[in-house]
C-alpha cells in the first residue's frame, strides 16, 4: 500500500510523558526510536536493563527483524523520540552513512556489554 510507504519513509517527533509507555514487550513494531529529550527506560521482566539518554536509541531489532519487542520502554519524565520506520530508517542512513556507523558502534557495545555480563566480569 502506498500509503504506508510513504508513512514508513518519514521520520517524526513524539513527546510521551513521564511514566508513558513507549513500547510494550511482546507487542509488534517496525518502528525504531532515537532519544531527542528525556529519558527512556528499558525494562524487561520488571528489571532494569538500560536508562537511555540524548543520542541513543532503541526498537532497532524490530525494524530489522520485524520480530516482537523485546522489552518494555517507558518514559522517564517528559521524552521527546525521533521515529524511524523501515523506509525512514533507509532514507537517514543514505543521507548520512555516519548514523550507520554510530548505530554499529552501540550495538557493538551492547553485545561487548553483554558477553562482559555473562563471562561474570562486571
Amino acid at each position: 500500500m502506498l500509503s504506508d510507504r510513504v508513512s514508513s519513509a518519514v521520520e517524526r517527533e513524539r513527546v510521551f510523558r513521564d511514566g508513558e509507555v513507549i513500547v510494550t514487550e511482546g507487542e509488534p513494531g517496525r518502528e525504531m526510536f532515537v532519544v531527542l529529550s528525556g529519558e527512556a527506560v528499558v525494562r524487561r521482566s520488571g528489571t532494569v536493563l538500560a536508562r537511555l539518554q540524548k543520542g541513543q536509541f532503541f526498537g532497532e531489532m524490530s525494524v530489522l527483524e520485524s520480530l516482537p519487542r523485546d522489552a518494555d520502554v517507558i518514559a522517564q519524565g517528559d521524552t521527546r523520540v525521533q521515529v524511524l520506520g523501515p523506509g525512514a530508517l533507509l532514507v537517514r542512513l543514505r543521507r548520512d552513512p555516519s548514523f550507520g556507523l554510530e548505530i554499529m558502534h552501540a550495538l557493538s557495545t551492547r553485545v561487548r556489554a553483554l558477553n562482559e555480563r555473562l563471562d561474570g566480569t562486571t
